[in-house]
């Protein structure tokens, strides 16, 4: 699925679809294991996938990270859009300060 899909599901929903891929990881490296796995590159896309389930959830769970702060503080796109940098340029000052 592609991270434009996912962002548009809600938090309950990402958790549920990240338990779901991560018990098809384990059940994929088991097959693997007894020799039964026809396609072995679906390892490697499960763990992509559960890596950008992860970092999707983590940008939900935390608020600075969210749009459309309710109390007016700055999210982190509007700290970005004002300074015209990317996101991650402004989570390193934030992370450097801290």
């Amino acid at each position: 699925m592609k991270t434009k899909d996912l962002r548009e599901k809600s938090l309950p929903e990402l958790q549920d679809l990240l338990r779901d891929t991560s018990k098809e990881l384990i059940d994929l490296r088991i097959r693997k294991e007894t020799g039964q796995l026809e396609k072995p590159h679906m390892i490697k896309s499960l763990r992509k996938e559960i890596a950008r389930l992860e970092t999707l959830l983590d940008e939900k769970s935390d608020p600075l990270l969210q749009d459309g702060d309710a109390k007016g503080g700055a999210t982190l796109s509007a700290i970005a859009g004002r300074s015209g940098t990317s996101h991650r340029k402004v989570l390193r000052a934030i992370a450097k300060a801290s």
